[in-house]
């Protein structure tokens, strides 16, 4: 596999399995950035990074996905200096052990694991369109068993820290589908990919859960090789679509209702302030 000359964006890509990707888009000579939430711990990733790879050409941006204002500022910067976009990996996630709110408002898990991965697939969609094969690969997959309420999105009523979290990847879920239905988003193809269980920092509020399932799962370079089968294969197969490691699932009922994941995008829109984010402009 051939990645020369790619860009590529992997969020949170300074830990885990964020970094283990960004080390193989590296070694197969993708131009990568590293958007990271910490400066130091992403500098720290970007020098090992560049101590395995000299030759690679690698980039750092630190953003907050719990701040609104330092996502928008991201695209800003990112759009300015780059012509075209090959491949955003939406890898980046926290689960809260306790119902916590950000400076925009919204509840933590609600706006780092949708609101944000939203914003930068919708408003990043102009330079995406120019790439090569371009792709969106949002990260995890959610019970077919989990319904959403609308009323309570951001989970005021109800906190329960697992399943608010997977509430939070089921409306991405009705975002990549809807995305993928819309003629608008042009060549760009988007899959929703969970990778497999791997050992992560995800559950470290809750010491005895990140203990219990850290210890039950398989490793990291496992579960970048499933996701590099899919980035390395023919990208339009994968458009709509779920995958668990590297098999196809079946899409339930549920998230293939399309009046759901249009209601669903319009109120994603009026949240972030940004209709009709993917006409020819960047959704700022």
């Amino acid at each position: 596999m051939q990645l020369s000359k790619k860009q590529c964006i992997v969020t949170g890509a300074n830990t885990g399995l964020g970094f283990e990707v960004a080390r193989r888009l590296a070694a197969l000579g993708a131009n990568t950035t590293l958007l990271c939430r910490n400066k130091d711990k992403g500098e720290a990733a970007f020098h090992r990074l560049r101590e395995e790879h000299p030759g690679a050409d690698l980039e750092v941006a630190v953003c907050d996905l719990a701040s609104l204002a330092a996502i928008r500022d991201f695209i800003t910067d990112y759009s300015a200096r780059h012509e075209k976009l090959d491949l955003l990996y939406n890898n980046a996630a926290v689960m809260k052990a306790k119902r916590t709110v950000t400076e925009d408002g919204f509840e933590m898990m609600f706006q780092v694991n949708y609101l944000a991965p939203f914003l930068l697939m919708t408003s990043l969609l102009p330079l995406l369109r120019g790439g090569s094969e371009p792709l969106i690969i949002n990260n995890g997959r959610p019970s077919a068993r989990l319904r959403l309420d609308l009323e309570d999105l951001q989970a005021a009523k109800s906190y329960r820290m697992y399943r608010s979290f997977f509430k939070t990847k089921l409306c991405l879920v009705f975002a990549t589908l809807e995305l993928a239905r819309r003629p608008e988003r042009g060549p760009v193809v988007v899959a929703m990919i969970d990778p497999g269980t791997f050992k992560s920092e995800l559950v470290r509020d809750v010491r005895v859960a990140a203990w219990f399932k850290n210890f039950f799962s398989g490793s990291v370079a496992k579960a970048a090789d499933n996701l590099l089968h899919h980035i390395g294969g023919d990208p339009a197969r994968l458009n709509g679509k779920v995958f668990k490691e590297r098999a196809e699932q079946p899409l339930p009922d549920y998230w293939m209702d399309e009046d759901l994941g249009r209601r669903m995008w319009s109120m994603t829109e009026s949240m972030l302030g940004v209709p009709n984010a993917m006409e020819g402009r960047t959704a700022l």
